[in-house]
């Protein structure tokens, strides 16, 4: 809190020094710009009433004009006896008189034709031409007036450039202090520790989003070090495998950020840089599927993450076959264990990748607890240190509300495939037993033969012999 203020007072001391030159910059715009100003220079309405004599004189000419050609109307009713006479403007024609084709034989003398329509004639008058002159003439002076002093009130603005700017950084540096203090006492946020240690250890942390609209968000812990930089997130779909990578992420960027975090104790490795591939879209303006997106994306953080970045990918390898994705997904997940060495959370529905894994020994299974019975489940939202083999999918869609005939269907649909899946492997199981016997079968024949010793043996010896590996044989 004391540096703080002492940061506070400083701002202020600043902002002090050049207060009469803003002061001036404020009381000139204020007197001379119209609130209700457009943001183009080239409309009117720029300049406040009462600024400039000139342009009040060609604004009064203007606001007056309706209030003129009222009464005018009026005159030329009386005159004419022409009841249903009209004063009308457009772009074409400016100014004219319309009289109804029934009432033209009332036209006055001075009324000079300008154009004949099926049901009306228009004229103009000279009066009503003079008027036309002086509107429209006042028109573009007050423009080229008001752009005029516009220009100047610009130059004298520019004069006092360096204390604005000054007081807009300052002012800027305020309110971020000022609103991240703010956060971090409301929310009982913890002094980070950024050190340059290879470790990262946050305990109790949660996600400054999601707590503040939820008031039992679950807190969970993280550790990653040279010795095990990468995780593997597996359980199932919008159960907080997304917003562990995410708070995740946030937490190292308000930390970088020299903000207090949401957790209990954190320690944050200097980082120099981030990623996230956490969802793709399409881009149909660029012929790039939301395959394509993603690739992209992986491609960026392969080629641009070093051992100090912190990458989070959420799904990769979705968007195409099953073996494909999977495939890709390995692949991605080896080349950061062999050659970026990167901090990562690799959040995936890929079961096998558990199973892969377990060869490269920089990386770790966890998943999202879940507690289950007969008769309900419980997604807990807590991290745990082991692989989930199950992805609660028809569970999932039942809480979402797919009615019971779909999930029967969908549910006989995942026992064909799984009983498939296992009939394969039965099969691949048997062949490599019968292969198996046939080798050890194969390897006693060798064995056989090689302790023969052929120049001991007497043809009756021989002949026996060949009928004995014969029988083997069959």
């Amino acid at each position: 809190m004391t540096t703080l203020l002492l940061l506070l007072n400083g701002i202020a001391h600043k902002n002090l020094m050049n207060k009469n030159s803003i002061q001036s910059v404020i009381d000139l715009i204020e007197s001379s710009i119209s609130e209700e100003a457009e943001s183009s220079v080239l409309w009117w309405n720029i300049i406040k009433t009462s600024y400039d004599a000139e342009v009040d004189k060609y604004r009064g000419l203007i606001l007056d004009s309706k209030n003129w050609l009222d009464a005018y109307r009026s005159k030329l009713i009386e005159k004419t006896w022409i009841s249903s006479l009209k004063i009308k403007y457009n772009n074409a024609s400016g100014y004219f008189i319309e009289i109804p084709k029934s009432q033209i034989e009332k036209v006055s003398e001075d009324f000079h034709h300008k154009q004949t329509l099926v049901n009306a004639s228009r004229y103009i008058t000279q009066e009503l031409w003079e008027f036309q002159e002086e509107i429209l003439s006042a028109e573009e002076k007050m423009a080229a007036r008001e752009h005029e002093l516009f220009e100047e009130i610009r130059k004298k603005v520019l004069q006092s450039w360096e204390d604005i700017r000054e007081l807009s950084n300052n002012t800027a540096e305020l309110d971020v202090i000022v609103w991240l203090s703010d956060l971090a006492y409301t929310n009982n946020y913890t002094r980070p520790e950024v050190w340059k240690n290879i470790a990262l250890d946050i305990q109790g942390w949660r996600h400054p989003v999601i707590e503040t609209m939820e008031s039992d968000f679950i807190s969970n812990d993280l550790y990653l070090d040279r010795k095990v930089f990468s995780h593997i997130i597996t359980g199932p779909n919008m159960w907080g495998k997304s917003t562990f990578l995410r708070q995740n992420s946030l937490i190292i960027l308000l930390a970088h950020l020299w903000s207090f975090v949401p957790a209990k104790k954190a320690k944050i490795p200097l980082t120099d840089k981030l990623f996230s591939r956490v969802w793709a879209s399409d881009n149909l303006f660029l012929g790039q599927s939301t395959f394509m997106v993603e690739m992209q994306e992986i491609a960026y953080i392969l080629n641009n993450a070093t051992k100090d970045s912190f990458v989070i990918i959420d799904e990769v390898g979705r968007g195409t076959s099953t073996y494909d994705g999977l495939s890709l997904a390995w692949a991605i997940l080896k080349e950061n264990h062999d050659i970026i060495e990167a901090k990562t959370l690799f959040s995936t529905h890929y079961h096998e990748l558990c199973e892969e894994a377990k060869i490269l020994p920089w990386v770790k299974n966890f998943s999202v607890a879940v507690w289950e019975n007969e008769d309900s489940i419980v997604f807990l939202r807590k991290i745990v240190p082991w692989a989930m083999y199950k992805s609660y999918g028809m569970e999932v869609a039942k809480l979402a509300g797919i009615n019971k005939r779909v999930l029967v269907e969908s549910q006989k649909m995942l026992q064909k495939l799984q009983n498939q899946e296992m009939s394969q492997l039965s099969l691949e199981l048997i062949q490599e037993q019968n292969h198996r016997e046939e080798k050890n079968e194969i390897s006693k024949l060798e064995k056989k033969l090689s302790a023969i010793d052929i120049n001991a043996l007497t043809p009756i010896q021989a002949l026996t012999m060949l009928h004995e590996l014969q029988n083997d044989i069959e």
